[in-house]
């Protein structure tokens, strides 16, 4: 089932049985979640909501029989299912399931299409899948927001907004918001205020990094990269794995603009996103295209000597290489 015909049925009020809910996209997911338990009155909630937590399907049989109190329908959410369930027993037992149970059972992860239970709950169409948002949907979703909330915020402005926060809808709306609250009900969102108050992404964060370094402020440069590296336990693979695939598109986009074309040119005629595309170009500027390979060459082996298991650590190997890159000489 397409999650805009689930999102639909739940706004109507009109869900029924049993559905899978899986997928990486937390944001709409959650949202959708409290949407169902908002169907049930508060003051019934304790009657007729339930919440479990990895049942096995003698536990979530026994809930889902409970009948509703002073209400038609009785919700139950299953977060996750215990690591024991057996899909074909699952779905015998909702083939039986009393009429009056909503049974959402959610799961964090996107299920692999080998699934026993995907293939089962997508047999009856009651797969609901809520995959990674769009750019592009992340920006319409921002603009309705901000109409929703009184304020101004133009399609230009919403797609930098979404270019420096990325397309994560948590903090796209929580940086959101930060936005609302600060201009108030009648304000507008511009570019400017974007980029003086936003907290960007791990993008403009390298951006920012590099910046340091080309202008010559190589400490300022280290207390940023190892800012970045100490973020969380995965940052170290997520800065070099991205700083990799950022001077892949400073080189790309070096290249094109040494024919003359413009930074926002040479963005046009590269794939992917636009924006990020234009920032690498702005960036590859300050560089030589013979520089910016040799750094790259640097980076890809450490980015191999973590697969293979070689080296000394990517922290320790991407401190090394940035300390001993010629800045002063990058043109």
């Amino acid at each position: 089932m397409k999650k805009e015909r689930f999102l639909e049925k739940l706004n109507n009020g009109a869900i029924s049985g049993a559905y899978l809910i899986h997928g990486d996209e937390d944001f709409f997911k959650e949202a959708a979640i409290r949407t169902a338990q908002e169907l049930i009155p508060e003051d019934l909630r304790a009657f007729n909501l339930t919440v479990l937590y990895e049942p096995d399907v003698a536990k979530l049989s026994e809930i889902c029989e409970t009948m509703p109190l002073f209400m038609e329908k009785t919700l139950v959410i299953a977060r996750e299912l215990a690591k024991s369930t057996d899909a074909g027993k699952l779905m015998e037992y909702i083939d039986r399931m009393s009429p009056s149970t909503v049974l959402l059972i959610c799961l964090k992860d996107k299920l692999d299409a080998n699934s026993a239970l995907l293939k089962r709950f997508a047999k009856v169409d009651r797969d609901v899948l809520f995959t990674k948002v769009e750019p592009g949907d992340a920006m319409k979703w921002c603009m309705a927001t901000a109409v929703s909330n009184g304020v101004s915020l133009s399609a230009g402005v919403a797609r930098t907004f979404v270019g420096v926060v990325g397309s994560d809808m948590s903090n796209v709306s929580n940086e959101l918001q930060k936005l609302i609250d600060r201009v108030g009900p009648g304000g507008t969102i511009t570019a400017e205020l974007v980029s003086s108050s936003v907290i960007g992404n791990v993008e403009s964060k390298v951006f920012s990094m590099l910046d340091c370094f080309t202008a010559g402020k190589v400490k300022d440069g280290m207390r940023s990269l190892r800012a970045l590296l100490n973020e969380d336990r995965d940052a170290p693979r997520k800065v070099v794995g991205f700083l990799e695939s950022r001077l892949k598109l400073m080189l790309q986009g070096k290249k094109l603009m040494q024919t003359g074309m413009s930074p926002k040119q040479a963005a046009q005629k590269m794939e992917g996103n636009s924006y990020a595309n234009e920032m690498a170009c702005k960036a590859a500027l300050k560089y030589s295209y013979e520089s910016l390979r040799s750094l790259l060459a640097d980076i890809s082996l450490i980015v191999y000597n973590n697969i293979t298991g070689a080296g000394g650590g990517i922290s320790t190997e991407l401190e090394a290489v940035m300390i001993a890159f010629d800045w002063e000489r990058k043109h």
